[in-house]
């Protein structure tokens, strides 16, 4: 049993260490297109301005912003968002970090980018249709975003 789990962990190898070295975007959008395909066969689409390239931390490098918003499948009109909005992928440092919101723009504020999320009335104590926007702001110090909310999940 011991040499049976020894040879399975040796065969997966490979394969485990080419899903870490993907691209992350790659990723995101290879999940939505199997997601969509196991949807009665539908056919994925992610138009222009899917994937946006933003400086997300201010140290001039791009990170990357995946709009499941954006993502059109042949069989499901909805099936990556509602009134509650879509989730937002940002790719920073090679991490993956998902967020939930209805629309999102990048401002800049005391030279630092300010990424501005509008989200359901429901995160703010109101209703669905009550305004609510939550800015995150990137820490160098913690490797992360900063808000008053809970950090996004991994």
């Amino acid at each position: 049993m011991i040499r049976l789990a020894l040879v399975l962990c040796v065969l997966a190898g490979p394969a485990l260490a080419e899903v870490r070295l993907r691209d992350p975007v790659t990723i995101i959008l290879d999940e939505a297109k199997a997601d969509c395909a196991n949807l009665d066969g539908g056919v994925f689409e992610a138009p222009e301005g899917t994937v946006a390239r933003v400086d997300l931390t201010g140290d001039g490098i791009v990170e990357f912003i995946v709009d499941a918003a954006k993502f059109v499948c042949s069989t499901s009109a909805s099936y990556w968002g509602g009134t509650g909005g879509s989730q937002l992928s940002l790719v920073v440092e090679g991490k993956r970090l998902d967020y939930f919101a209805q629309e999102w723009k990048v401002i800049a504020w005391n030279k630092a980018p300010v990424l501005l999320l509008w989200l359901n009335g429901g995160e703010c104590g109101g209703a669905g249709a009550d305004p609510c926007i939550e800015a995150l702001v990137w820490s160098d110090y913690n490797h992360a975003f900063m808000s008053v909310r809970p950090a996004a999940s991994e």
